[in-house]
């Protein structure tokens, strides 16, 4: 039977009960946070080697900068299934988007003074919004339909990561990189106030993307207030749950996936830094 959601406009639905049922503007705007936080992964490949050149890093600092979004992740992992528990899926992806926007604005005054710790803080905001709207979207999108089907939906929703990959390098092109590469040579021949321009150019750059990327985000995350999104709950299931973290870990299956997901991610990571 559904019910309303304490603190919400939504109703809780049991599982069972969407055999056969397709909820399609809810996971249409699920599969916007897929597209969504693929594009501010695949934007670092872009953003390493271009605040490498702005702010003068060396390749050690350089590395930090996809470290940030990575190591928010292991910071926000067990946070962010506490705030899924706590509020819901919807008003945990709204506090994903909110977090994920905050982080995107914070690239605005680390341009404007050139300030690489200002970066690295952004970024950090960043993946612990990611972090939140991944451990909420994924399993969403699974339960967000017929039961039968959440393999389906998973796969389709994790499409639009491939797509973010196609567009974010271009967005990267087009409106971050400016083709203005100098010698080492050359940048020590430019006066003070040449070369500073030119740095200051390079970081203001990346304002407008991430000014347009965090609008986006407080819009989806406005559609996402004023939608209907079901708190879905599997009654039977969670009847018999319990168990602590540690104790899941005692499965198998679920330690050897984090082993797999440890490795993936430093591949993924090592794929993002160039170096040179």
């Amino acid at each position: 039977m559904a019910n309303i959601n304490p603190g919400t406009n939504d109703t809780v639905i049991d599982e069972s009960q969407l055999k056969g049922k397709t909820l399609l503007l809810p996971f249409s705007l699920v599969c916007c946070l897929f597209f969504l936080w693929g594009m501010a992964h695949n934007l670092d490949s872009v953003l390493i080697p271009h605040l490498k050149k702005a702010c003068q890093l060396d390749n050690k600092q350089s590395v930090y900068i996809d470290m940030a979004v990575f190591f928010a992740y292991f910071v926000m992992a067990i946070p962010a299934g506490m705030l899924l528990k706590r509020f819901g899926y919807k008003n945990s992806i709204i506090i994903g988007l909110f977090l994920f926007a905050c982080g995107a604005l914070l690239f605005v005054p680390a341009a404007n003074t050139l300030t690489y710790g200002i970066f690295i803080g952004g970024l950090f905001i960043i993946g612990c919004g990611l972090a939140t709207l991944e451990t909420a979207a994924n399993p969403y999108a699974a339960i967000l339909g017929d039961p039968a089907k959440s393999t389906y939906r998973l796969n389709l929703a994790a499409s639009f990561n491939g797509l973010a990959s196609v567009v974010a390098p271009l967005v990267g092109k087009y409106f971050i990189l400016s083709g203005k590469d100098y010698s080492v040579a050359q940048i020590s021949a430019m006066s003070a106030t040449v070369k500073a321009n030119y740095f200051l150019s390079e970081a203001s750059s990346v304002k407008l993307p991430y000014i347009v990327l965090a609008c986006v985000l407080i819009t989806v995350a406005v559609l996402f207030y004023f939608s209907y999104l079901p708190e879905i709950k599997n009654v039977s299931k969670e009847e018999t749950a319990g168990g602590s973290f540690l104790g899941a870990l005692k499965h198998r299956h679920l330690s050897w996936a984090v082993v797999a997901q440890f490795f993936y991610v430093g591949a993924q990571s090592n794929l993002h830094c160039p170096v040179r």
